[in-house]
């Protein structure tokens, strides 16, 4: 298993694990940005999808592929952090850096609330912080 982080989003706190053999580089920036704050807003173009911009940058691109329910993925170009929430169809590959492992209902939730009220809170840490 690799380090876990934790998502905390509203009154929810979601565990996620870096799959950092899979995307090392963008693990580690990730890693080196923590804690990250952002606003999370839904994609209007893709269907259960949240995502907000982030203030890191990774050189190269690795593992793109379709993301599927429960990656958390990483777009170098657009400097974002999706989050795939439920089942859907991406509009393209991104970088998949982590998967959820902990209380996906509870992101569920969270995150379907953002198609209506954009600009929720999210916090990403390490775990235990």
């Amino acid at each position: 298993m690799g380090k876990e982080i934790q998502i905390h989003i509203g009154k929810e706190v979601v565990t996620a694990e870096l799959l950092t053999d899979l995307a090392p580089r963008t693990c580690r920036a990730i890693e080196a940005a923590l804690p990250i704050i952002g606003l999370l807003n839904h994609a209007k173009l893709v269907d259960r999808e949240v995502l907000f911009q982030v203030p890191i940058f990774v050189d190269g691109r690795e593992n793109d592929k379709r993301s599927e329910k429960g990656d958390l993925g990483f777009s170098n170009a657009r400097q974002t952090i999706c989050i795939f929430y439920d089942d859907t169809i991406p509009l393209g590959p991104c970088a998949t850096f982590g998967r959820i492992t902990g209380n996906l209902a509870g992101l569920q939730r969270e995150a379907a609330e953002c198609w209506e009220k954009p600009g929720k809170r999210i916090t990403i840490t390490a775990k235990g912080r």
